[in-house]
């Protein structure tokens, strides 16, 4: 089995000249590397106030830094670690070949018992990935919050599945354009640094992750650790009226639809998806 790479030195160079651009705008931060089971994990800190920090998974395709329009808001509350998921584009380094869940359970694990207890916070398919781990090594997980989560609780519609084609490296530029605006609400790509820098991923960058399955419903009722879900109305990436009714078995779950939001709802709502963090950190 293969590990994730950029697929030309064109491409890794581009990728990180915008990477730069959005580092930029976050302000004051602090990097480290984190040796784990499959690679060296980069982890961008954004210092706050003091008390138990966040961890802030990205969806499939983006770098830790795509929660630039989050991190604002979110280091008011406390401080804020970004992860660069190992397999996909970013400042990680993959060296073990990930062959499923469990793999991608393993590493994060490592990542979260270097940084200590912690709210975690995951959206799309950083979502999938925070909610497994909640389920299966929870230990220091103090709050899980779950942003439109993909292939959580229902699955990818149809016609996102098609346009994911525009996701492959090797796509028609215009192609992956159009997808990536169909998970950000319709923006225009070259209008947001963040959605280019995403692209730029997606372009560039042979992703090396499995896909995950759908959690079954006793999976969903076992996750014990305090749980919010922020699911979008107009979401591209799944049905919210079945999304919501199968997250509503999560024991110490609470569960939202926000009408007006989309897949993109973290970067839509930065300062609402911040006010109700900072309810269920104090809660």
């Amino acid at each position: 089995m293969r590990t994730g790479h950029f697929t030309s030195t064109a491409a890794r160079d581009r990728f990180r000249t915008l990477h730069r651009t959005v580092v930029a705008g976050l302000g004051p931060t602090t990097g480290r590397y984190i040796d784990t089971s499959h690679g060296s994990v980069r982890v961008l800190t954004c210092e706050g106030p003091a008390g138990t920090p966040l961890v802030l998974l990205p969806g499939a395709g983006s770098p830790g830094v795509s929660w630039e329009p989050n991190v604002p808001a979110l280091r008011r509350l406390a401080t804020v670690h970004l992860v660069d998921p190992l397999g996909g584009p970013g400042a990680s380094a993959q060296d073990v070949p990930i062959r499923n869940l469990a793999d991608q359970v393993r590493w994060l694990r490592d990542v979260l018992d270097v940084l200590g207890p912690c709210h975690l916070v995951g959206t799309s398919l950083g979502g999938r990935l925070a909610f497994e781990v909640a389920l299966r090594a929870p230990a220091g997980i103090r709050t899980l919050t779950l942003l439109d989560p993909a292939v959580t609780f229902a699955r990818i519609p149809p016609g996102t599945v098609a346009a994911s084609l525009g996701a492959l490296p090797g796509a028609p530029s215009w192609l992956r354009r159009l997808f990536v605006a169909r998970l950000g609400g319709g923006a225009d790509v070259g209008d947001d640094p963040v959605a280019r820098l995403i692209e730029a991923g997606l372009s560039g960058y042979a992703s090396a992750v499995p896909h995950p399955s759908l959690p079954s419903a006793r999976d969903v009722a076992a996750v014990e650790v305090r749980t919010l879900v922020l699911l979008g109305g107009r979401s591209t990436m799944l049905d919210p009226v079945r999304a919501r009714e199968r997250a509503a078995l999560l024991p110490r779950g609470t569960v939202e639809v926000w009408p007006d939001a989309g897949h993109a709802l973290p970067g839509e709502f930065p300062e609402r998806v911040a006010e109700r963090l900072s309810s269920l950190v104090a809660a």
